[in-house]
């Protein structure tokens, strides 16, 4: 009934246009279309909404198999580019992790054979060492490895048994090797009695390099003058290099006191094997040195690490 009540009305509406002229005409039909729309137009509209669903759909299956909306592969220069890209970082992973295997074991070697007293083998494996270290690009191996107490102690072991004697690259030694163990304070795990033994290798290497570590931290006065570095006080700007490496030498010898009676025999070695008799006694002397707050003091020498580490991270 509803059907045909509005088939009868578009009739009656139809037979009416047929009186009309002109605008009125063209009004109405207008009306008319916007009313009740074309079924034409409707299919029409129906037809492309379905194509579109379908093209949607076939672009989504196309690059799920690696292929252009057009039905082409996706560019293999693209492909092949992000797989060369892969396959070099897992190689740089690989490379890496094979160098610093390498290191582990000739550091571990020189430890050995230091403890042996075997002067030449030292030597030799020493250079062994050094020469994965002293290449362009090479810093940076020094900063992943992960031991970096060992590491710093043969840096040490370096400056003492010194087989080319130049003066550049025992302050390439020293710095490295103050870098590795300001490093090591800072990251390990064993509270006091850990401290106290990464204090022993910072005494032992400044018995050793402190001369060779001047040059670098005038530099960082020097500089840190200029700039107003509030790190270091009026007394290190104005006393030098030698003023900061005092404090650094004490900090080292008041932290060997944390481990008690077991301090003596390690630091007799020390003594003996790194002539470091009269550094010890001068430093303990050095009360003008105890005003200094050890943990500002401790500010310092990592602000010398971060300069030497960025360094090795660039080069």
């Amino acid at each position: 009934m509803k059907k045909r009540h509005i088939s009868a009305t578009l009739l009656t509406l139809k037979r009416s246009l047929w009186r009309l002229e002109g605008t009125d005409f063209i009004r109405i039909m207008g009306l008319l279309s916007w009313l009740f729309g074309s079924k034409e137009s409707k299919n029409k509209q129906n037809r492309e909404n379905t194509e579109r669903v379908r093209q949607q759909e076939r672009e989504k299956n196309l690059r799920a198999i690696g292929r252009n909306p057009d039905g082409s592969m996706i560019s293999d220069k693209k492909k092949k580019e992000s797989e060369s890209r892969n396959l070099q970082n897992s190689n740089t992973v690989s490379a890496s992790s094979g160098i610093q295997l390498q290191m582990k074991s000739l550091v571990t070697k020189c430890l050995q054979l230091e403890t042996k007293g075997n002067v030449s083998e030292l030597q030799n494996c020493l250079f062994q060492l050094y020469s994965m270290l002293n290449k362009p690009g090479t810093g940076k191996n020094i900063v992943q490895y992960v031991e970096k107490d060992n590491l710093a102690l043969c840096f040490a072991f370096m400056l003492q048994y010194d087989w080319v004697n130049d003066s550049d690259i025992r302050e390439v030694w020293a710095e490295d090797g103050l870098y590795c163990i300001i490093e090591h304070l800072d990251h390990q795990p064993h509270g006091r009695q850990g401290q106290a033994e990464a204090m022993i290798i910072l005494f032992t290497l400044l018995c050793v390099g402190r001369e060779s570590l001047k040059c670098k931290i005038q530099d960082i006065l020097d500089k840190g003058k200029v700039v107003g570095n509030m790190i270091f006080h009026s007394d290190d700007y104005n006393l030098g290099a030698q003023h900061v490496i005092d404090q650094i030498s004490l900090l080292a010898v008041s932290g060997i006191r944390d481990l008690g009676p077991a301090a003596i025999p390690v630091m007799n070695k020390i003594v003996d094997r790194y002539n470091g008799g009269r550094f010890f006694e001068s430093t303990i002397k050095r009360t003008d040195l105890m005003k200094y707050d050890p943990m500002e003091v401790m500010l310092k020498a990592r602000f010398v690490r971060d300069v030497i580490g960025s360094i090795l991270k660039d080069c």
